[in-house]
């Protein structure tokens, strides 16, 4: 019996132990298969490593042998094969159903250790009539006896919600004396020390000397500054080979390419230089460009060397890492003469890491051929602009079920591009729902729409092309200071509508326009300038986002404008008024006519008070990622369960999926029929897995047939997440004690509520049975008059 602890003085980490407890208690309440508690949990945990970096391509696994006696000979949990079999991952699991710090046992500690030693020393050895061959964990084993030559390391987690106070040991199997074994504990206080890390992520802290038995030759930058320290330094070949042998792609996390093993010509030419010339390898080879967050060095014989860093990160030179250990591991290539080249640059300052981390990949990437077609669509800051343009949801004020999305066009043709690869046209008319035609924004209509904003129609007025590249040299400047957020797109939109409907209010020729069309371009833009000039930028844009309409009362002060602006420029004594209209002397008379054609009494309502005028533009969070993750999702759901049943059969009999690519198919398969809850990188590879089979013309109806089970109800998991990130915190409260007070949720929805409030606060991952059975409660509420 573990040792259950009551008296403690943690609090935030008996308040860790709560959420927990809670979350293990949501998932089985939600998982509809009946999976047990300790199933949950280690998947909960496993899906945690799995976005921390620690391990990939996740899969639960239970499997326990007892003996004669009906005690337990093997047990494992839950495993990972990495793509090319560098790595196997191991998880064993001790949970306690119980929500009070307790720690486990010696004895219990020794036991599951004990177990998983056992099942890999079966599986290492092919002793696979120790396992009943009907299970998956039998599959597990011959695959790892058939690969057993290919992996270099395999990892033993022993995961627990107790504490567990006993070092990790060292593992060995008999006859695998050149395997890695680690063995790495994440019990109660490491998954909390995890959860509290500012990047959720454990960092790489390595001692050169003590772990390699080296210390790094340098040169320091000469001069100091607050931001960084760079070292250019001489690594030895051998070092960076058993760097890689323990860590793998963990060194790699910040790489902008992965390890394509050694099939391209960068990575042949390394293994041959290696082999043939290794003398040669450091005026060959570019060398590294890596980052920490601290460095430890000393002067000896008058040199300085490195010797410890923080948080070891290769954001340019994986595959010359990578092949200096398969290179050293396929033919036993002696490595003491080669060295490689490496600019460490050391980060003081946290808050700008994950800002410097990507530059100086990209940077150090530049060597790289880019394409020059279209240079101003591939500015950082358009590429922006767009991600927030399709992760963006617009809602429909009186059926907030009904979402859709203002498309920003970045590259010509975008949007008929688009529209086309869908490739049916029930799926055409899908596309046209969310992304409808007259939501379509094109690059020059923003630099339109902002300027204007801006209040220099004088601009606006000059056309399109030099409208925008006076809008496009100032927005880089700005994005050099400060990224776009979601605020900015939705003004961007706000900007949108406040134009088309005034540009809609001038009229067309032969319909009763307000006056001569040839110069409406000018007198819109204009009259929406000189509104923003008067009301001192102040337009409420977040109400016009949030209601997609303008008013009839605006819209009357808005023709009011019209009209005035429309008479000031027939009344230029000029040739040419559209000529004038380019001019900032023909902007800045406007203003000294010291008029005002709005009723600014009238347009009150839509004016923002400074209070909420500092809370929206004081919003720095950027959630396009997370909404991005849950499109994706979408893709992946909206095919159905019966596809991914489909497919798994299909590949048996193809092989056209990866080993990895069909492991990660099981898990999705099996997801989308119990629970939904998708990692990050289970929606990253399922995507993948979708463009390999549309590039390869496989038909998607061919392989749905294929299956024999029943759809399960699908979800729009993008929409549906859009719209619980919309409810505040005032809301929550309401709904949750609404639905306490009322007896309208049971125990086991208020707990999947609370849980995915907590989530949705964090943007942690949610899975689709959570989030449907959110939106179920909260349809119940309706009869309250509560709409969300």
């Amino acid at each position: 019996m573990s040792n259950i602890t009551t008296q403690h003085s943690d609090f935030e980490l008996e308040q860790y132990t709560q959420e927990v407890f809670h979350e293990v208690n949501s998932l089985a309440y939600s998982d509809e298969d009946g999976a047990s508690k300790e199933d949950k949990f280690t998947e909960y945990i496993m899906e945690i490593l799995a976005e921390a970096g620690e391990t990939d391509g996740i899969r639960l696994c239970p499997y326990v042998k007892e003996n004669r006696f009906e005690n337990i000979d093997l047990k494992i949990n839950g495993y990972s094969i990495e793509e090319g079999f560098e790595s196997v991952d191991l998880f064993i699991t001790h949970y306690s159903d119980t929500n009070d710090i307790y720690s486990l046992r010696k004895p219990e500690f020794d036991g599951l250790l004990k177990w998983s030693a056992k099942f890999l020393n079966a599986a290492l050895k092919g002793h696979l009539d120790e396992i009943e061959p009907s299970t998956e964990a039998y599959g597990l084993a011959s695959l790892i006896k058939k690969h057993r030559n290919d992996f270099i390391r395999i990892n033993i987690f022993v995961i627990s919600n107790g504490n567990i106070p006993f070092d990790a040991p060292k593992a060995k199997i008999k006859g695998f004396d050149d395997l890695l074994i680690n063995v790495h504990i994440w019990d109660l206080e490491r998954l909390h020390r995890l959860s509290q890390s500012k990047y959720n992520r454990e960092p790489i802290e390595i001692d050169f000397r003590e772990t390699l038995g080296v210390d790094i030759p340098c040169l320091e930058m000469p001069s100091k500054n607050n931001l960084y320290e760079c070292y250019l330094a001489i690594v030895p070949g051998d070092a960076l080979a058993a760097l890689y042998k323990n860590y793998g792609t963990r060194l790699l996390e910040s790489n902008v390419r992965a390890f394509l093993q050694q099939t391209g010509k960068v990575n042949r030419g390394i293994r041959d230089t290696i082999r043939e010339n290794p003398e040669m390898f450091l005026p060959y080879n570019n060398g590294l460009a890596t980052t920490a967050i601290d460095v430890k060095t000393e002067q000896i014989g008058g040199r300085n060397f490195i010797t410890s860093v923080k948080d070891f990160q290769i954001v340019n030179g994986g595959q010359t890492t990578a092949s200096l250990f398969h290179t050293f591991k396929k033919f036993k290539s002696d490595l003491s003469e080669v060295f490689v080249q490496m600019k460490l640059t050391v980060i003081k300052d946290e808050e700008k890491k994950n800002e410097m981390v990507p530059n100086i990949s990209r940077y150090a990437n530049s060597q790289n051929k880019v394409s020059e077609l279209d240079l101003s669509s591939n500015n950082p800051f358009l590429i922006k602009l767009e991600e927030l343009s399709r992760t963006t949801y617009a809602i429909d004020p009186d059926d907030r079920n009904k979402q859709s999305i203002w498309f920003f066009e970045r590259v010509k043709g975008q949007y008929k591009e688009s529209l086309n690869k869908e490739p049916t046209a029930g799926k055409q008319r899908a596309f046209k729902l969310k992304y409808p035609t007259s939501q379509k924004i094109l690059k020059s209509e923003v630099a339109k729409y902002m300027n204007i904003y801006d209040r220099i129609p004088y601009h606006v007025s000059k056309g399109a092309q030099k409208n925008y590249n006076i809008y496009l040299r100032e927005a880089e400047k700005e994005y050099k200071k400060k990224k776009p957020t979601r605020i900015m797109w939705e003004d961007i939109v706000a900007n949108a509508i406040l134009f088309k409907t005034t540009d809609k209010l001038f009229g067309r020729k032969n319909q009763d326009p307000i006056g001569d069309t040839n110069i409406k371009s000018h007198t819109v833009a204009y009259t929406l300038s000189l509104l923003h000039e008067l009301t001192d930028g102040k337009i409420d844009l977040g109400k016009i986002w949030n209601k997609q309409i303008i008013d009839e009362s605006f819209k009357t002060e808005l023709k009011k404008g019209l009209i005035y602006v429309y008479e000031y420029f027939t009344s230029l004594n000029v040739l040419l008024i559209s000529e004038a209209a380019k001019s900032e002397k023909t902007w800045l008379k406007l203003l000294e006519q010291k008029k005002c054609p709005f009723d600014l009494d009238i347009l009150k309502p839509y004016i923002v008070s400074e209070r909420d005028y500092k809370q929206r533009y004081e919003q720095n969070e950027d959630d396009s990622e997370e909404i991005r993750k849950y499109d994706n999702l979408k893709r992946i759901s909206d095919l159905g369960l019966r596809f991914w049943d489909g497919l798994f059969k299909y590949n048996i009999r193809t092989n056209v999926l990866s080993k990895y690519e069909d492991n990660m198919l099981s898990s999705i398969r099996r997801k989308m029929k119990y629970s939904g809850n998708f990692t990050e990188n289970e929606i990253s590879v399922g995507v993948r897995i979708i463009k390999k089979l549309e590039q390869l013309k496989v038909n998607f109806k061919d392989i749905t047939i294929l299956s024999e089970l029943d759809e399960c109800e699908s979800i729009d998991p993008s929409a549906l997440y859009n719209r619980l990130l919309l409810i505040d915190e005032a809301k929550w409260r309401q709904i949750i004690d609404l639905g306490e007070q009322t007896g309208t949720f049971t125990f086991k929805e208020l707990s999947v509520i609370k849980t995915v409030r907590q989530k949705l606060k964090r943007k942690e991952n949610i899975d689709l049975k959570r989030m449907k059975i959110v939106d179920d409660s909260l349809k119940k509420l309706k009869k309250y008059g509560v709409k969300v």
